[in-house]
């Protein structure tokens, strides 16, 4: 009798440990991989329901550098969505979720580049192009950036970002509608 409980025993034991380990979430696949303003974003499809423990168990090591936590979560039955710190951005990294690696090439991050519209006397107070500023994220309305355009003899300018023309009411009128960074007067 001892023996047949011990044996039960043991198998209802192991077959506890198999349907647990069963059930446990693991990777698939690494289906996406961005770099947006919130930074780097990895998309894995995945097997099975994740614990917080294995939602906080992933990892990123950059090669031949230092190794980041993921900060993951699991959106639906089959994705989970996890970010990474922005330093790896432009880097060649192993990421380790759901007891899977991935080798992956991490985007840089997105800029945002204006045009940077202004007039002097070199170009008849004209409505110019000095160039382009790009940031990280959307410009707002009233940001303002300090530029320099030799070619046009302007040294540490300062213009404004307007979201359209400038008033409406600038003679002539500002040559490019849409987005960009303005000096805030009309010419006289």
């Amino acid at each position: 009798m001892k023996r047949v409980c011990f044996t039960l025993l043991t198998l209802v034991a192991l077959l506890a440990m198999t349907t647990g380990t069963a059930f446990a979430g693991s990777a698939m696949e690494l289906v996406e991989v961005r770099n947006d303003d919130g930074g780097p974003t990895f998309v894995f499809r995945v097997i099975g329901e994740f614990t917080r423990a294995e939602l906080d168990a992933g990892f990123v090591s950059v090669d031949g550098g230092e190794d980041f936590p993921l900060y993951c979560a699991q959106t639906d039955e089959d994705t989970v969505v996890c970010h990474a710190s922005r330093k790896i951005g432009s880097s060649s990294v192993v990421v380790g979720f759901g007891g899977a690696r991935f080798w992956v090439d991490v985007p840089g991050r997105k800029l945002h580049c204006y045009g940077i519209w202004d007039w002097w006397p070199a170009t008849n107070f004209e409505w110019t192009n000095m160039g382009s500023h790009c940031q990280e994220g959307d410009a707002q309305l009233g940001d303002q950036v300090y530029y320099n355009a030799p070619e046009y003899g302007v040294f540490d300018a300062s213009v404004i970002f307007f979201d359209y023309d400038v008033s409406g009411n600038c003679v002539p009128p500002v040559p490019y509608d849409g987005p960009a960074y303005y000096y805030p007067n009309c010419p006289p």
